[in-house]
């Protein structure tokens, strides 16, 4: 049926409802997938369905209906592509019909384009009247389809037409270019994350909720969770299966409906839960999944917590998933925000930090018993860190921030406040240049996380970053300004990748860029604006000198922990200075306060980016993404 459906849709363009994309090439980070335009004066028109993004390039001015124009149709099947069925259901079920009493095949031929399987096939025919030729080619690639269609309207001249849709043909790549080497080169165990990840199906089932109970023991350790997740379905037809998926060590004990356990089976990594009945779109079902974590023979899983007898921490992936957390291409896929609460049981001298607010906490038999809930403000992740943390001096002021230390952090109260001072900073900055949020108080907590990590109102800081503010600066007194900067950017995550969350291609640019332009402007307001103009140079500067010396990649190419991770830092920044300098100081603010105001609790691409920039000061940033 899906087949039939972007037949239609293919033969039928409807009109498109993003802006006129006039650029050499048409890039979709998605599916890999790059398109030349057949000539200089042609412009693309991208349009994306619920399961479909359809590309027009046609002639500049040049009205669809005179049949001069070429498309370009990506979609993705649950199998591998079925390429002879598929193109037999186009000719018969949509050309014989679409090209009338005319309609002929006057050629069919299996070949690779873009190094794919591929059939083309050329019919006849007259569309409205006109008498036209349409060339189309069908390539496979894995569960990929991608559909190449040509307009000949007879009457023009065929050579030098069928030239420029050469130059497309020859230029069209799938999974290859720019992109392709990026991934090629991705960190081994990014790469085995995106690997693992994609075997996650798209579903109809979306969590509506999550309630969450994590037992940690000292003993092995041992790491016990019992999810109750509330599931919608938001398909168009009734299922009577939900799929549902762990992260690799992460091991299933059971699936639970009440206090009995369900049916399921199992299918590589998914546990298929059979319902009792078809469930209807629209329907809701609630299920409790309980499972256990414990270090084996090769470790936790990569990028996802960390585990020890001396504590415990949360980035992301622990929560049972139906949807995929990344696409194909490893840019973060959208999912409904779901609320959270976690509830945690830890031994009794260790304490708990999570997003949220602390709802309740108590202690009997040598445990502690501890809730959050998120509210306000939907984050996109479920990070916590347990450990035997000890709470600093109570710290007030416009941002109360509860800061929480482990015994192996010697900071005194000078660097204590030090920290603290930094983050009020960071978050009067942030809240003034963003918007405010309806947090009321900021958590900071060390943790053995490899890096800095900041999340919705809460920053896990690793032991290095924070011991740095103990050590005074040489030329003012204060904190190296490495720390002050990480503390700015990570608080930046609370509006950039957590209240507001991006997706797409180009996603990376925008959960990664924006907090480190964060840093950088916020330096404008602390010191003066001398200071962030000098810093703007250097990272422009940095770019320059980075392309150089291995190549320049466009922003929306690229994967969050790629191998061009630098130009997200670099070049990410100079965008977003690109697009200040051209809208005016003014006009970026009022362009920042409304896209975070607009996108709270959901999610970003970079279309809605571009869209509230304008059409001139798109076209500047266009060359940077593309």
């Amino acid at each position: 049926m899906l087949g039939l459906a972007l037949a239609a849709l293919v033969a039928c363009p409807a009109p498109q409802d993003t802006a006129t994309l006039d650029a050499p090439a048409y890039v979709n980070a998605v599916h890999g997938v790059s398109l030349p335009r057949p000539f200089d004066d042609w412009v693309f028109e991208p349009g994306a369905g619920r399961r479909t993004t359809t590309v027009i390039f046609h002639p500049r001015d040049t009205p669809l209906r005179s049949q001069l124009w070429g498309a370009l149709v990506l979609t993705t099947f649950s199998a591998p592509v079925a390429l002879d069925r598929i193109v037999e259901q186009r000719v018969q079920g949509t050309w014989r019909r679409l090209l009338g009493r005319g309609f002929d095949v006057l050629a069919r031929d299996s070949l690779t384009v873009a190094g794919r399987p591929a059939i083309r096939v050329l019919l006849t025919g007259a569309i409205n009247r006109v008498s036209v030729d349409v060339e189309e080619y069908a390539l496979a690639s894995d569960s990929d389809l991608v559909l190449l269609q040509f307009r000949y309207p007879r009457g023009l001249p065929r050579d030098s037409l069928e030239a420029g849709y050469k130059r497309v043909v020859q230029g069209l790549t799938v999974g290859g270019g720019a992109l392709l080497a990026a991934a090629r080169a991705v960190p081994a165990s990014f790469a085995d994350s995106l690997a693992t990840e994609r075997v996650v199906p798209r579903s109809a089932w979306q969590a509506a909720a999550y309630d969450a109970l994590v037992r940690f023991d000292t003993a092995g350790p041992r790491a016990d969770f019992t999810v109750r997740v509330a599931l919608v379905n938001d398909g168009e037809t009734a299922t009577d299966s939900v799929p549902l998926w762990l992260w690799p060590g992460l091991t299933l004990d059971s699936i639970l409906d009440g206090p009995s356990a369900v049916q399921r089976r199992e299918s590589g990594s998914i546990a298929w839960v059979m319902l009792p009945a078809n469930a209807a779109p629209g329907e809701r079902v609630v299920m409790t999944c309980v499972y256990h974590l414990q270090p084996g023979p090769g470790g936790l899983p990569p990028a996802v917590m960390g585990m020890s007898t001396g504590g415990a921490y949360a980035l992301r992936g622990w929560l049972p998933r139906t949807q995929p957390a990344f696409d194909s291409a490893g840019q973060f896929a959208p999912a409904v925000r779901a609320p959270l609460t976690l509830r945690f049981d830890v031994p009794e001298r260790w304490r708990v930090v999570a997003q949220g607010r602390l709802v309740s906490e108590a202690r009997f038999d040598g445990r502690r018993r501890v809730t959050w809930q998120t509210d306000e403000v939907a984050t996109s992740v479920a990070a916590f860190a347990l450990g035997p943390y000890q709470a600093a001096t109570g710290f007030g002021g416009e941002v109360p921030v509860a800061l929480w230390l482990t015994p192996q952090d010697s900071l005194t109260d000078e660097a204590a406040d030090a920290l603290v001072r930094a983050v009020q900073a960071a978050w009067i900055f942030c809240s003034r240049a963003f918007g405010r949020l309806p947090i009321r108080e900021v958590s900071i907590a060390t943790a053995a996380v490899p890096a800095p990590q900041g999340f919705a109102g809460l920053v896990l800081l690793d032991h290095r970053t924070a011991a740095l503010f103990g050590l005074p600066h040489s030329a003012s007194g204060g904190p190296p300004q490495e720390a002050e900067d990480a503390v700015i950017r990570e608080i930046a995550r609370t509006w950039w990748g957590s209240s507001v969350a991006a997706a797409g291609p180009g996603s990376a640019w925008i959960d990664e860029s924006f907090p480190a332009w964060s840093a950088l402007a916020a330096r404008g307001v602390l010191e003066a604006d001398t200071a962030r103009e000098r810093l703007v140079r250097e990272v422009e500067a940095a770019w320059r000198a980075a392309s150089v010396k291995s190549g320049d990649l466009p922003l929306a190419t690229l994967s969050p922990n790629g191998p061009r991770s630098d130009l997200l830092n670099t070049k990410g920044v100079a965008a977003i200075e690109a697009v200040r300098r051209a809208l005016g100081e003014a006009r970026f603010r009022e362009v920042l306060l409304s896209l975070t105001r607009e996108h709270r609790n959901g999610w970003l691409t970079v279309e809605d980016v571009l869209a509230a920039t304008g059409s001139d000061v798109a076209t500047v940033l266009r060359t940077f993404l593309y």
